[in-house]
C-alpha cells in the first residue's frame, strides 16, 4: 500500500468535528437569534408613501400669540443666512422623534414635538434637542411658514430636508408617535417621577380636579405626563413646553434603566406598535448595539433656538395671515448644534 492511502481514508480529528459542531450550534443560535429581534422589530409601524401636498394648497395658521405686542414684518422682508454645509459624521447618528397631535393614523397634522436624538458613539453620549414647533423657516418647495408645517404639508421627508436646509443638520431616520401611544408608553414603563412647581400644580389641578398634585416630585402615569408635557399658558409659553417634554423623555430613559432585560423585551411587544419609522431593522439593530455599549448615566439636553439667537415677531404671510413666530438666527444656531453635539465632550 502506498504511503498516504490509510490517511486519505481516515476522517476528521476530534478537535476539528468539535469546532464544527460548536461552529454549526453558533450559527443556529445567531440565526435564531436574528430572526426573533426581526420578528420583534417586524411590529414597529412603516411608514407609507404619502402624498405631499402642493404648493398651491399650503396654508398659514395664526397660532397663539407669544406677548401681547410684537413687531411686525412681511414675509417677503424676512432676510435669511446663507445656506451651510450638512454636519454629517459616521460616529454620530441623529435621530428625529416626532409627536403628532393627531390619534388618526390616516391623517397626518402638523408635528406637536420635534426633539432630535443624537447619539455620539464616538464621545459616547445622547443628547436630546427640541426643535420649537414655532420657528419661521425655509421650506423647500413651499413658502416660508412654522417648522411644524413641513410634516403637515410632505410628512417627515420634507420635515428632514426642513431641518437639514435651515440648521445643516442631517436627520439619519424618524420615529414617530402619536399621543395615545405617548401615554401607553409612560403606563407601560411604570410611570415617571417629575418635580412639578406650584404654577403647574395649579393648572393641572384646576384642570382635572380629581387630581391631587402637590408641589415637589409626584409620579405621574401616562395621562398626567402627556398634560404635564403639553402645558403651554404656563411659565414661559412654548419654551418652558418643550423643556417639560425633555424632562419626560429623560424620566422614561431613567426609569428605562432599571428595567430588567426579560421586561424590557416583552414591553417591545406592548410599544413597537405605537411606533412608526423610516428606519429599516439593519438600522434600528445597529443604533441599539451603540446605545447599549455606552455607559450612559443622563442625558444632554438642548433647545433650537439657543438663548439670544432669534428674534419674536409677527409675520404677515402672502394670504394676509398673522403669525407670531420665532425668527431664528441660522448660523448661531446652527454653531450651537455642532458645538454640543460633535465637539463638546
Amino acid at each position: 500500500m502506498k504511503k498516504g492511502e490509510n490517511d486519505k481514508k481516515k476522517g476528521l480529528p476530534v478537535w476539528a468535528l468539535v469546532i464544527l459542531c460548536v461552529a454549526a450550534a453558533l450559527l443556529v443560535t445567531i440565526a435564531a437569534g436574528y430572526g426573533y429581534i426581526q420578528s420583534k422589530l417586524g411590529k414597529i409601524n412603516r411608514t407609507q408613501d404619502q402624498t405631499a401636498l402642493s404648493p398651491e394648497e399650503e396654508y398659514f395658521e395664526t397660532g397663539e400669540t407669544l406677548e401681547e405686542s410684537l413687531d411686525t414684518i412681511s414675509q417677503e422682508d424676512v432676510e435669511w443666512d446663507s445656506d451651510a454645509y450638512t454636519f454629517s459624521r459616521e460616529d454620530v447618528t441623529n435621530i428625529l422623534l416626532i409627536g403628532q397631535d393627531s390619534s388618526d393614523e390616516e391623517e397626518r397634522t402638523r408635528s406637536d414635538s420635534m426633539i432630535i436624538v443624537s447619539v455620539n458613539k464616538k464621545k459616547g453620549k445622547v443628547a436630546l434637542t427640541s426643535l420649537m414647533r414655532d420657528m419661521y423657516v425655509q421650506i423647500p418647495g413651499y413658502s416660508d411658514n412654522r417648522l411644524n408645517a413641513a410634516y403637515a404639508f410632505g410628512g417627515m421627508e420634507l420635515l428632514d430636508e426642513t431641518i437639514e436646509k435651515n440648521f445643516a443638520i442631517d436627520i439619519d431616520g424618524n420615529i414617530e408617535v402619536n399621543f395615545d401611544g405617548f401615554e401607553a408608553v409612560i403606563d407601560a414603563v411604570g410611570g415617571v417621577d417629575i418635580e412639578l412647581n406650584s404654577a403647574e400644580v395649579s393648572h393641572l389641578n384646576k384642570k382635572h380636579s380629581t387630581w391631587h398634585l402637590k408641589v415637589g416630585m409626584n409620579h405621574l402615569d401616562g395621562e398626567k405626563a402627556l398634560e404635564y408635557a403639553r402645558i403651554r399658558k404656563v411659565g414661559d409659553g412654548d419654551f418652558e413646553r418643550t423643556d417639560r417634554q425633555r424632562r419626560v423623555l429623560t424620566a422614561v430613559f431613567d426609569e428605562m434603566k432599571n428595567i430588567s432585560i426579560t421586561r424590557l423585551i416583552a414591553l417591545a411587544d406592548e410599544l413597537f406598535p405605537l411606533l412608526t419609522t423610516d428606519m429599516d431593522n439593519g438600522e434600528i439593530i445597529r443604533l441599539g448595539i451603540n446605545v447599549l455599549s455606552m455607559d450612559l448615566d443622563t442625558l444632554e439636553t438642548y433647545r433650537i433656538p439657543c438663548d439670544d439667537a432669534y428674534d419674536e415677531v409677527r409675520v404677515f404671510a402672502r394670504d394676509g395671515t398673522a403669525m407670531d413666530v420665532l425668527i431664528p438666527d441660522l448660523d448661531l444656531n446652527r454653531s450651537y448644534f455642532y458645538q454640543n453635539i460633535y465637539i463638546n465632550p
